[in-house]
């Protein structure tokens, strides 16, 4: 299997210091919790150290495996402008892939760092509930992520900036912003919570949702019953 980068270069509206906590401590809030000891040197997670620590500037992470199997991501940020309110992302996903995996890769990498910016742009510093959901396995069958987007009334004439009311489960019908869709992912904000769907069957999985839930009484575990009852029922 090649090593092989996969690269992005973002602007984000934030200043450099809000996105290096969000990339860093903050990681609830737009891709799932994590751990980092806040040094180079220091732990990132299960197997990963940290091989950068610049704040508001540079940070890295590295796992490495058997026989030369290696993870790294890397954060690279610098200043808009002079203002200081915006912020460049380089971000860097160098790894040993499959060449089968790489396009899920990239695909994922996209609505990760549109998550990141959302997250920066309208809760910067906010600390996250995080919750995700597998729907069952038959949700791998084509046709699937179709069927989770007309249960929550997200028509195909529903484009990206729509203003939609969703009927969320454990919530029930909220004003959301359709602010990322594709084939494959559909992402929705609320005015207290970033919503993602995972529809992947080109990669030969199911649908999954997350649930970036940033109101101060959050309950993760009935948003987790919520959609695991709603994604049961759907393809029970």
């Amino acid at each position: 299997m090649p090593a092989a980068d996969v690269v992005r270069t973002v602007t984000l509206a934030a200043p450099p210091a809000v996105v290096f906590e969000a990339v860093t401590t903050g990681t609830a809030g737009w891709l799932w919790p994590g751990e980092v000891e806040p040094r180079e040197g220091g732990a990132a997670g299960p197997g990963a150290v940290v091989t950068a620590w610049q704040p508001g500037r540079h940070y890295a992470n590295r796992t490495e495996g058997e026989g030369g199997w290696f993870n790294e991501l890397d954060f690279a940020l610098s200043d808009v402008d002079e203002t200081g309110g915006s912020t460049h992302l380089t971000y860097r996903h160098s790894s040993v892939f499959d060449v089968g995996q790489l396009p899920g890769v990239e695909a994922h990498t996209d609505f990760y760092l549109h998550t990141l910016a959302e997250y920066v742009a309208w809760f910067p510093g906010r600390a996250a509930t995080f919750t995700s959901v597998d729907a069952p396995g038959s949700s791998a069958e084509p046709g699937s992520f179709e069927r989770v987007l007309r249960a929550l009334d997200l028509a195909d004439d529903v484009e990206v900036g729509d203003a939609v009311v969703v009927d969320l489960p454990g919530v029930g019908p909220v004003a959301a912003g359709l602010s990322y869709r594709t084939a494959s992912f559909v992402g929705l904000r609320t005015g207290t919570a970033l919503v993602r769907v995972f529809g992947r069957e080109a990669w030969g999985a199911g649908v999954s949702v997350s649930v970036h839930d940033l109101a101060e009484a959050a309950d993760g575990a009935a948003t987790e019953r919520a959609w695991q009852g709603w994604l049961d029922g759907l393809f029970g």
